[in-house]
């Protein structure tokens, strides 16, 4: 039975990445092939999931199979995006601190850096009229990505890879650590979400997954301090993991652990804006994005015929956020679990769900492989359908239909995952 669930396994991750890697062969890789193959490589990897989580699977074979992932990531190297655009900015930003200049003082279309500009950029960047808001860490890769391959994609996604290999390791650590089947990592590795948004259309978030992941398991082997600077540079990429900070703290039993659970992740988030904040509010266009901008929310979606008015409806939901998040705070759930959970949480109330926010949710899967979890990695490749109306007619907008089918079966799947018995961590081997 083992061997014909590994064949399977085998067959099925192998289909899913010859779908993957197909796109570097379409001619002009249009925008439908990029959509279609997203959402049928979704659907070929819940029937990946659905194999990988039964019980007796050995850890033998799995190498392979991981190397055939990698591999696919390494094929998009130097391939221009297809999904989005961001890359732009983030090559802008590396070749405007390679200048010496700080990368949150001028937006792109600044007269300023008119000496900076070259026949593609800024005029590929998106929202040209706004500074940066990606935080420091990010800005540092940005900068060492310029000095590495200049206005080339390809050191951007080398940086990428690296981050999706030590994610990876981290993953399997954990597995070995807490007697978990090594195959649960393919939940991370194998889904086409995380391979397309960050191989080939190169957004960062990836490059906080490691700390975090590192972060969880020297947290879970009682290295408080290394485990919270660690989560701490993930914060430094995006601050989502924000919303795992009160579990930890209240995990803590002593006053003194409870501080450092909040100072230092906070601490290493903040330091280092500092230099770049003296002449200059570093803040400015997250706080301008964080204002106006929504797609893809759950919540926001639902609510939005009741609360039309843009900031009405994001003071409900962050105020729903609160509240749920207060009851998993205070529920007995086992850790792991909550920390999960407290990500698909913010995932659904949030106004702004880009499908590359959802890899936050992803990386933790393994830890804990909830049916919702795991549905949400699936579904969040139907959005995709927005990128081709806006590439092809200039449409960008959330179907309601789209969203009624990403994320009603996520809330049904929650609603069965809340009842259910839960899993205990097994002790560590200390």
């Amino acid at each position: 039975m083992n061997a014909h669930r590994h064949m399977r396994i085998y067959f099925l991750v192998t289909a899913l990445a010859m779908m993957l890697a197909s796109l570097r062969f379409i001619p002009a890789t249009p925008i439908i092939a990029y959509a279609s193959i997203f959402i049928s490589s979704s659907l070929l990897y819940l029937f990946i999931c659905r194999d990988l989580l039964k019980e007796g699977l050995d850890a033998k074979g799995l190498l392979p199979v991981l190397l055939l992932l990698i591999l696919v990531r390494l094929s998009f190297l130097g391939m221009r995006p297809v999904g989005s655009d961001d890359v732009y900015r983030y090559i802008w930003d590396g070749r405007v601190q390679s200048a010496g200049i700080n990368p949150y003082r001028y937006a792109p279309d600044d007269t300023a850096l008119t000496d900076l500009r070259t026949p593609e950029l800024p005029t590929l960047v998106n929202h040209a009229n706004l500074r940066t808001l990606y935080f420091p860490l990010s800005e540092w890769v940005f900068y060492l990505s310029n000095e590495l391959s200049g206005e080339h994609i390809w050191g951007i996604q080398m940086f990428i890879v690296l981050a999706e290999v030590l994610t990876i390791i981290g993953l399997l650590k954990l597995m070995r650590e807490f007697l978990w089947s090594p195959w649960r990592v393919l939940l991370y590795a194998a889904n086409p979400l995380v391979i397309l948004q960050f191989s080939l259309d190169a957004h960062v978030d990836v490059l906080g997954f490691p700390f975090l992941v590192f972060g969880i398991f020297l947290y879970l082997r009682k290295r408080l301090t290394a485990s919270l600077l660690l989560i701490g540079l993930s914060l430094l990429i995006k601050p989502t993991a924000l919303v795992l900070l009160p579990i930890l703290f209240l995990d803590q039993r002593t006053t003194v652990a409870r501080a450092k659970t909040l100072l230092i992740p906070l601490a290493t988030m903040l330091i280092p804006f500092i230099p770049y904040a003296i002449n200059v509010n570093p803040f400015d266009a997250l706080t301008t994005f964080t204002e106006h901008w929504y797609f893809n929310g759950a919540l926001f979606s639902l609510l939005f015929p009741v609360f039309p008015d843009n900031q009405t409806n994001r003071l409900w939901c962050f105020a729903i956020l609160i509240v749920v998040l207060l009851l998993l705070y205070a529920s007995r759930r086992p850790l792991i679990q909550k920390l999960l959970l407290s990500m698909l949480l913010l995932l659904l109330c949030s106004p702004v769900a880009h499908l590359w926010y959802i890899g936050w949710l992803i990386v933790l899967l393994p830890l804990a492989p909830l049916a919702s979890g795991i549905m949400l990695a699936a579904t969040a490749s139907l959005p995709s359908i927005t990128f081709v109306t806006y590439q092809m007619l200039g449409i960008w907008k959330d179907y309601p239909l789209v969203l009624i089918l990403e994320y009603l079966p996520v809330v049904a799947l929650l609603y069965f995952d809340l009842r259910k018995k839960t899993e205990s961590v097994p002790a560590t081997k200390m």
